[in-house]
């Protein structure tokens, strides 16, 4: 067939757009296939770190010092943050609570109420987000420089694992931190909205009767994922901010890009692993 027939070339151009079009898709697999990759990476140096963190001797005094200083830091320093916010929530909810159920006869489900909805969801839920926003961004910062400045390549060459010295004290150092605060956060949204409502003429009960509710009403699950969700979800936070921070691009706006990443990152796993520890407990 001559190179100037035109069937041929006709056909040259539909097998242009063919290949030209082959291009994209190629890119949105190799894409795909690239994030498919990262997660599974993250997800493995995940069970790594966790698992070092819980191996017998490897706890060194650095370590503890690192652990107890991060602690201090992203725990005590919050109580103002959270006592503030479960005064608001005990007084926009638990009051609402005891209420609504005095209005439609049913004061005796206020403790069933305040599981379900308090304990269960409202103090682990909001207690991270108040760590996501105070102390995960300062993570992401603080590491980021850290690698941005080559502070843990110095690390590295004098014989200090980054992974040891930085992330397994602060990863376990939020977990406790988010732990102890949703118990600050829980008791003080109870209390004062015990105390509202009694000062309204909502409630008769005495402080015992109404502890006693709430107790009466939780079984072993609810206390598990009191247990295990703020724990859990602190770690992955955590975790989530220092890798993103030890990832940061060498630019001068590295770690800007990173903070949103973190922020958003950090969110999505705090609602997964909440629901996915609601549903199983």
């Amino acid at each position: 067939m001559s190179s100037r027939d035109p069937a041929a070339l006709s056909a040259q151009p539909g097998t242009k757009v063919a290949r030209s079009g082959s291009v994209p898709a190629r890119r949105v697999l190799s894409s795909a296939a690239a994030r498919v990759l990262a997660i599974f990476h993250f997800i493995g140096e995940f069970s790594q770190v966790f698992a070092r963190g819980f191996l017998p001797g490897n706890w060194r005094r650095t370590m503890r010092h690192e652990f107890g200083q991060f602690l201090y830091q992203v725990g005590f320093r919050a109580i103002p943050a959270v006592v503030v916010a479960a005064a608001l929530v005990g007084l926009g909810l638990v009051v609402q609570i005891i209420y609504w159920l005095n209005f439609a006869g049913e004061q005796g489900r206020v403790g069933e109420f305040i599981v379900m909805a308090l304990v269960r969801e409202i103090a682990p839920i909001l207690t991270a987000l108040i760590m996501i926003g105070r102390s995960g961004s300062v993570l992401v910062d603080e590491v980021g420089q850290m690698t941005r400045s080559g502070h843990l390549r110095l690390l590295a060459s004098h014989g200090i694992d980054p992974i040891d010295f930085i992330v397994i004290p602060r990863s376990f150092a939020m977990a406790v931190a988010t732990f102890l605060l949703t118990m600050v956060f829980l008791h003080t949204a109870l209390w004062v909205g015990y105390l509202t409502a009694s000062a309204a003429g909502l409630s008769s009960r005495s402080p015992l009767q109404f502890i006693g509710a709430v107790n009466a009403v939780m079984t072993l699950k609810d206390h598990l994922l009191l247990v295990t969700k703020p724990l859990l979800v602190g770690y992955v936070v955590s975790y989530i901010s220092i890798w993103l921070g030890m990832r940061v691009d060498p630019g001068v706006h590295g770690v800007r890009r990173a903070l949103p990443k973190a922020f958003v990152f950090s969110l999505l796993a705090t609602f997964a692993i909440g629901a996915l520890i609601s549903a199983v407990l």
